[in-house]
């Protein structure tokens, strides 16, 4: 099994990713039985709180993968098949901070039934097209503010302690402001979409993407989404209206400075960052820009490209990796 993992403090755009042999999830399961997100951080809950042997067999006979991504990669405590591991995992979850976020965690998400509902009706559409998309085992975890979204082979997890609310206490010790602010309810159904949709949708391997590919791939994705969940691209995207007014009033400068500077053909990593990730603002632009300028960019290409190609079905939208034709025939260009 390979899975990818997302860290939100780091807003990483190239996902790291791990290998482990592990039992795998039992797939055979009805589709109504999988629509569900399953509580595996009370799970772990009760094996701390209560030491209990029952809850760590279920835990590494009926969640396997989740175990050791969270001992071996979330937590980074150690290995599965360490001696004494269940031993570490307890005192972690038994520090003082932890309890305050299992606390909370219990107290913000007594329920999740309204993301459940919204992340499973994507996803059912997506396979209502595709037959070949696979609809994940969605489980939710506590990371201790180390990563917020898990994703692996047909298997999602949610860290709730990461979408606690933009004003939780203790974010502003450990983070910057423009990194908590996105750290709240309304974020995670998006970011458990998108980061689930690019690892079944990824980039095409062993070739060199540019700053065009990943806006229009973020774009798309992003798109893809609103679409699914029928709402606004700015809403899916999480643009306040202070950004999309920037947005609007300077993208034709923007798009100017990335053909004069021969941006879009870049490869440059930071560039990329910079143009796609959270963060202060875009410095190739100015101090006074909003960040992730280059998703505004790269919704509207897609948007333009779909308004232009009516028959283009979801489906061939997905599939399709071909992003200067995708650019091309969008006819985008606000810099006229």
């Amino acid at each position: 099994m390979r899975a990818s993992i997302y860290i939100c403090f780091c807003w990483l755009l190239f996902l790291s990713s791990c290998e482990w042999n592990a039992t795998s999830w039992n797939m055979h399961e009805t589709t109504t039985e999988k629509e569900r997100i399953y509580r595996y951080d009370r799970l772990v809950d009760e094996f701390v709180s209560l030491n209990s042997f029952s809850a760590l067999q279920r835990m590494n006979t009926e969640y396997p993968a989740s175990t050791r991504l969270l001992i071996e990669e979330v937590l980074t405590i150690g290995s599965v098949e360490d001696a004494h591991i269940e031993r570490r995992l307890r005192d972690y979850f038994l520090d003082s901070t932890m309890q305050v976020l299992l606390q909370d965690v219990h107290k913000k998400y007594a329920n999740l039934s309204v993301e459940e509902k919204e992340i499973f009706s994507v996803f059912n559409q997506i396979k209502s097209v595709d037959s070949t998309f696979r609809i994940p085992l969605v489980y939710t975890q506590i990371s201790g503010l180390n990563q917020s979204i898990v994703v692996g082979d047909s298997i999602l997890g949610i860290s709730l302690d990461k979408y606690l609310g933009s004003d939780y206490p203790l974010y502003k010790k450990y983070f910057y402001d423009w990194q908590y602010q996105k750290m709240n309810r309304n974020h995670l159904v998006p970011d458990a979409l998108y980061f689930y949709l690019s690892h079944e949708y990824p980039l095409i391997d062993g070739e060199v993407h540019t700053l065009l590919d990943y806006m229009v791939d973020y774009g798309k994705l992003h798109w893809i989404i609103a679409h699914c969940r029928g709402i606004s691209l700015t809403r899916e995207a999480g643009f306040d209206e202070q950004k999309v007014a920037w947005y609007r009033q300077n993208e034709g400068r923007v798009w100017h400075w990335l053909k004069e500077n021969n941006a879009f053909a870049s490869a440059d990593r930071t560039m990329i960052k910079r143009f796609l990730q959270p963060r202060p603002n875009t410095l190739y632009i100015g101090k006074d820009s909003p960040d992730q300028i280059g998703l505004w960019l790269g919704l509207q290409i897609v948007r333009n490209y779909m308004e232009t190609h009516p028959k283009m079905t979801m489906k061939d939208l997905l599939h399709m990796t071909d992003y200067k034709t995708l650019f091309q025939e969008s006819g985008y260009n606000p810099d006229r």
